[in-house]
């Protein structure tokens, strides 16, 4: 019987927690709820204390149904990059975390990205989902809650700073407050004043220890014990890539959850290098070179084509799409309704994914074996429409929820005795069509002037 590992993913629209036998390298337990969401009046936001309870009881029972009789060797978390909350002297907060989805920094988000000469530095663009925004933004309109913070921390790292009483940021979350530079690796000085941010923790590489489970829910029920280690994590989509490049960093990652994200490492990359489709930050594991972010609003650019959800998923059931390549495929437009057939918007989302990947690969990224993951993956489908407009073979794997599990292999690797994932990391070999890759190829380029105009 091997060490029992937690991993957990604080995602935009579920939250799940996977138990991980460290002997097998695979996992014994896993559970998705809702991610619990209140309002402050203004949209959705996060009550960090109910999320910590949620996780709380998910890892409890997970726990108990294993019934190893052993406590947890390790917990980490992955998840949500931008959203976070202040904490005051007792580590309370002192207010709701805002998610990135809500765009009511906008304005703030324009005035800071008009004086900022760090953005080469930083890696990644200021707009309304970045913490710098949301931080002006509260300055401005709810200053209260930044006055009687003492720090801030990221809500996917609360769980952790909660258990430990060690606040701190896991550094691919850092990246993701557009304020830290990829050069110095720490935050820069100049934006944060601009922001007007609160007082920071100490940066930590996913796989850091943190501390250990001091009291609390865990300790009371046994599943955490005074040697139970809470071990750093990090941004979702980076975390569940961990998994992937831990048989070598030369693999890519199209990850299809509520958004599209391409993740590929650039061991020699350049800040310079960087396309508006990119945002850069740091490998996952930390070290040296950049990681690739492609991002792209997958659920909600499909909504905006005006598709039906339950033809769309009637659809995407199927072994392969119906019919051939569309006539005429559009450049998806932030914020605007176009309304097309299904097949059109998948269409458009993968030449979007396929522009990413170019772009990573101009940025430096190794050219391995694409793989891909996230809810959206396991439509054989949809999998097979974007190796076509790829023009390459796409790998998927067999575990559901690749964050969770990515987060219990890097609390593995925190305690020095790693797994090794017993997954099928080829579970699927997905051919592309040669006909429809012909096809997309033939119209790929015209796409893409019109989204380079956009872009423009």
């Amino acid at each position: 019987m091997g060490d029992l590992f937690c991993g957990i993913d604080i995602g935009t629209t579920n939250l799940k927690v996977a138990l991980v036998d460290g002997a097998e390298g695979r996992t014994l337990w896993l559970d998705t709820v809702a991610t619990p969401r209140t309002s402050d009046g203004i949209g959705p936001v996060t009550d960090a204390p109910a999320l910590l309870r949620h996780i709380e009881e998910m890892i409890v029972r997970g726990w108990r149904a294993v019934d190893r009789g052993q406590p947890i060797s390790a917990i980490a978390c992955a998840g949500i990059g931008e959203d976070g909350v202040g904490l005051d002297t007792s580590l309370a907060p002192t207010g709701h975390a805002i998610p990135w989805f809500d765009f009511r920094a906008d304005v703030e988000a324009a005035e800071l990205r008009a004086g900022n000469m760090h953005g080469e530095e930083a890696g990644i663009d200021i707009d309304p989902t970045r913490t710098a925004a949301k931080w002006l933004w509260l300055r401005r309109h709810r200053p209260t809650e930044l006055e009687h913070a003492t720090v801030w921390v990221a809500i996917t790292d609360y769980p952790a700073v909660a258990w430990t009483g060690e606040p701190f940021m896991s550094e691919t979350l850092a990246v993701r407050t557009a304020c830290y530079s990829l050069q110095t690796r720490a935050f820069i000085p100049d934006l944060l004043a601009a922001a007007g941010a609160p007082a920071l923790p100490p940066v930590l590489a996913a796989g850091a220890v943190v501390g250990t489970v001091r009291n609390g829910a865990l300790r009371a029920s046994g599943a955490a014990d005074a040697d139970t280690l809470v071990i750093a994590g990090g941004h979702d989509h980076p975390v569940a890539a961990a998994v992937i490049l831990a048989k070598g960093q030369s693999r890519r990652v199209d990850s299809l959850g509520t958004a599209n994200l391409v993740y590929a490492e650039a061991p020699t990359g350049r800040l310079q290098d960087r396309s508006p489709l990119l945002a850069f930050g740091t490998p996952v594991r930390g070290g040296k070179g950049l990681a690739c972010l492609g991002v792209f609003e997958f659920s909600r650019t499909v909504e905006n084509f005006g598709i039906d959800r339950k033809a769309l998923a009637k659809m995407l059931a199927l072994p392969a799409l119906p019919g051939g390549p569309s006539k005429s495929i559009p450049v998806p437009l932030k914020g605007s309704s176009q309304h097309i057939g299904e097949r059109a918007a998948l269409e458009a989302c993968s030449f979007y994914g396929r522009a990413m990947l170019e772009a990573a690969a101009k940025a430096g990224a190794v050219d391995g074996p694409l793989f891909a993951t996230g809810g959206w993956a396991r439509s054989r489908a949809l999998v097979q429409l974007r190796a076509s407009v790829f023009g390459e073979v796409v790998h998927t794997v067999d575990e559901q929820e690749l964050t969770a599990f990515g987060a219990a292999l890097l609390a593995s690797e925190g305690t020095g005795r790693s797994f090794t994932p017993q997954m099928t990391m080829q579970g699927t070999v997905v051919d592309p069509v040669e006909e429809w890759t012909r096809t997309y190829n033939d119209n790929y380029d015209e796409w893409r002037q019109q989204l380079d105009s956009v872009l423009r």
